[in-house]
């Protein structure tokens, strides 16, 4: 298989799964670990506020959803993979970015 087949499904899976972490995360207040700038570092648990400041989650949803689009771009077989168009790896991420829009609005309004 050629790497623009497994680009287009690395690309198309990891807006979906970033968006599923994103979406986990943003619903049951879990991630996989916790980057907290004034402490300097990464941690698994979640420490109060009030002594480590706020917590970033965003490098816990790119790494989670970097590893399911690897594994992706590899079990899928190569006939689907090369029956991907340049229209499909658009527009999926595309339409996951104004999903997250949509929902962030709140933020605007």
């Amino acid at each position: 298989m050629n790497w623009s087949a497994r680009f287009n499904v690395f690309s198309i899976t990891y807006g979906v799964a970033y968006l599923a972490f994103w979406l986990y995360s943003e619903f049951t207040k879990v991630a996989m670990f916790r980057y907290y700038p004034v402490l300097g570092g990464f941690r698994r648990e979640n420490l109060p506020l009030d002594e480590a400041g706020p917590a970033i989650l965003w490098y816990s949803w790119l790494f989670g959803a970097a590893v399911v689009s690897v594994v992706a771009a590899l079990v899928v077989p190569a006939r689907l993979a090369e029956r991907l168009g340049r229209t499909a790896v658009w527009f999926v991420p595309l339409a996951l970015l104004v999903g997250i829009l949509v929902y962030e609005r709140r933020w605007f309004y």
